[in-house]
């Protein structure tokens, strides 16, 4: 059970921290400015994470009905609320500081809660927040905090194994995580003969929709060795 704790302890550290370093950069930016999150200005994604950091302080400690669901489940629930989060997202303007998580951050990671994606445990509402506070800030140009960009990868990776099981194809995304995945020949020892290496960036960038396959493959972002080793039918993961 301690596992468990320091697991959930160590989420709450890196997601105080990212929204820490999206407060400052969201402060240096221009709030009409572009942004890579298709349509939305950098205020749009000040107040998308405002909101599920808000969010995430009305559900705590309110319980949930059913069995949980982890990251696939609400990665594959996402896409279809993207009209109602717009619209949520473009009817008021909330600041990031503003919202203070620490109260729900001090409760039971394995406790239940429900929001729009289904029921989840407390801890997986953490990461679901964590997940979109990285990946907004690369939309916005802002370096992640290593802590937290280390789970969110570390989780990206892990999802893209669990979608597409097997041993075929290696991704390494230094030094954070490597992940086997699609079925087919696999290998016993020595060197995979389909490898994909990139950057946590990149990778997440990919598994967002920000990025093109074969753009991050042409300028040598994404190094892709072996006949099986093209992912790009297997991207995006999120929306």
């Amino acid at each position: 059970m301690s596992g468990r704790k320091d697991d959930f302890a160590g989420l709450g550290e890196a997601l105080l921290a990212q929204y820490a370093v999206l407060v400052e950069g969201f402060a240096a930016l221009d709030p009409d400015g572009p942004t890579d999150c298709e349509g939305w200005t950098v205020a749009d994604l000040e107040t998308h994470v405002a909101i599920t950091a808000r969010g995430l302080t009305r559900i705590a400690g309110k319980g949930g009905s059913g069995e949980p669901t982890g990251v696939r489940a609400w990665a594959d629930a996402v896409p279809a609320l993207a009209e109602q989060m717009d619209t949520a997202t473009r009817s008021e303007r909330l600041a990031l500081r503003d919202q203070d998580v620490r109260p729900a951050l001090a409760l039971d990671g394995d406790s239940l809660v429900q929001q729009l994606t289904g029921t989840h445990t407390l801890r997986d509402a953490t990461l679901f927040r964590l997940i979109e506070a990285v990946v907004h800030g690369l939309d916005a140009g802002i370096a992640p905090d290593k802590s937290a960009l280390k789970h969110v990868t570390k989780e990206l990776a892990q999802l893209l194994a669990t979608r597409h099981p097997g041993k075929s194809v290696e991704v390494r995304i230094p030094p954070y995580a490597a992940v086997q995945c699609l079925a087919g020949p696999r290998h016993t020892r020595g060197t995979p003969p389909n490898v994909v290496e990139t950057d946590a960036a990149t990778f997440l960038r990919l598994a967002a929709g920000r990025e093109r396959w074969a753009t991050a493959v042409g300028d040598g972002r994404v190094r892709a060795s072996g006949e099986r080793a093209d992912l790009s039918g297997l991207l995006p993961l999120l929306g």
